[in-house]
């Protein structure tokens, strides 16, 4: 059988959300209010695709007393794995910003 798959970058944003969220010392993502009414939320998590390959950025607030670059690290490891093996998408990179800390509540 001959055709196409495509796979949305709201289908990428999902799973880089779901596997950073479930990463030990990660609280939440970063999400702002859109400026203007009808703009979508911001989720925290950015992707862009070329034709075969994606880049993803996330902005994370993670828990006090962790070892960022090693959370970091970690982040970027398992999403680019999770993204390549769900998705059959090379990842060209995962940028990770840390943008607060806060102790668990």
């Amino acid at each position: 059988m001959n055709g196409k798959v495509t796979i949305s970058p709201e289908v990428i944003r999902d799973i880089a959300r779901v596997t950073t969220l479930a990463t030990p010392g990660v609280l939440a993502l970063v999400e702002r209010q859109p400026r203007h009414k009808h703009s979508p939320v911001d989720t925290g998590v950015d992707v862009e695709m070329d034709e075969d390959k994606v880049s993803i950025r996330l902005r994370i607030i993670a828990a006090v007393n962790q070892p960022l670059l090693k959370l970091g690290e970690h982040i970027q490891t398992t999403v680019a794995a999770a993204v390549a093996e769900i998705a059959g998408i090379a990842v060209a990179s995962v940028d990770v910003s840390f943008e607060d800390v806060r102790s668990k509540s």
